[in-house]
């Protein structure tokens, strides 16, 4: 494996899926550019019509995801970074004492949080599935690059069963993680293990697809439910910054994403 030389906080479009999407889209392209040797009858016809289609909108998707995707990279638009720092402006904190990044993925957000407070001690935690282009070893890199190696530690993990005593931190944030946890389906219970690690009055920041109804099908319900837990709770629609262009507002990228935060 090749050494991590300079910072990489990767994107949250894996490369993979538009290489995928662009070479599923040529060779359906190909098929429909096949189907014009055969004699022409109706089920020939029938093929021919649905290559076309599939190919234009695998080809249109592939020209989505790219475009998005250098719109979300720290050397393009930078709006990945945009978004973290919008998190912890939400985070009513004074950086003393030991902050958590539940699912911190490259550990950007760890890293933006330790730059940002430099008295606290940030530790960030991931499952780093194979799906994502993540790795602890990646996160501890980041880290050094930035200076702030002796601030921050980087350990596996899994959101729903979080491997710390009650009352361990004294802030909390997490962005765009609990939506992707598998072993826990129940959002509500999610977001408890995460509050159950804080000490009371903690500061947190959770930022997800909360307007998604796969995932949070009754959103004020949820809200309702945890303002009766915590001492201060408030939701904000994050959709519409002016840092988030309109081609990303969409269901695919960051057209769904809401931010929950307060004080435990």
């Amino acid at each position: 494996m090749k050494k991590q030389t300079k910072i990489d906080y990767a994107n949250w479009i894996p490369a993979k899926l538009p290489t995928t999407l662009g070479v599923t889209g040529l060779l359906l392209a190909l098929l429909f550019i096949a189907s014009f040797l055969p004699a022409a009858n109706v089920p020939v016809i029938i093929l021919r019509i649905f290559f076309a289609a599939a190919a234009l909108l695998t080809l249109a998707l592939f020209g989505y995801m790219a475009r998005a995707r250098r719109l979300l990279s720290y050397e393009g638009g930078g709006v990945q970074g945009k978004i973290l720092d919008n998190v912890l402006r939400y985070l009513d904190w004074d950086g003393h004492g030991t902050l958590l990044d539940i699912g911190c993925g490259s550990g950007a957000l760890t890293i933006k949080a330790a730059k940002k407070y430099p008295d606290a001690r940030c530790v960030g935690m991931d499952y780093w599935g194979a799906m994502w282009d993540y790795a602890k070893e990646q996160c501890e890199t980041n880290a050094e690059l930035e200076g702030v190696a002796k601030r921050t530690s980087f350990q596996k993990g899994d959101a729903a069963h979080l491997d710390f005593p009650d009352g361990h931190f004294d802030a909390a944030v997490s962005n765009f993680v609990f939506h992707e946890v598998r072993t826990q389906p129940d959002k509500l219970a999610l977001i408890r293990e995460a509050l159950r690690v804080l000490k009371p009055g903690a500061p947190f920041a959770f930022e997800d697809v909360f307007f998604s109804q796969k995932n949070y099908p009754n959103l004020n319900a949820l809200v309702e439910t945890l303002s009766k837990e915590v001492t201060e709770i408030r939701f904000v629609d994050t959709r519409k910054n002016s840092f988030v262009p309109k081609l990303l507002r969409t269901s695919l990228v960051a057209g769904e994403m809401g931010l929950i935060c307060g004080k435990k």
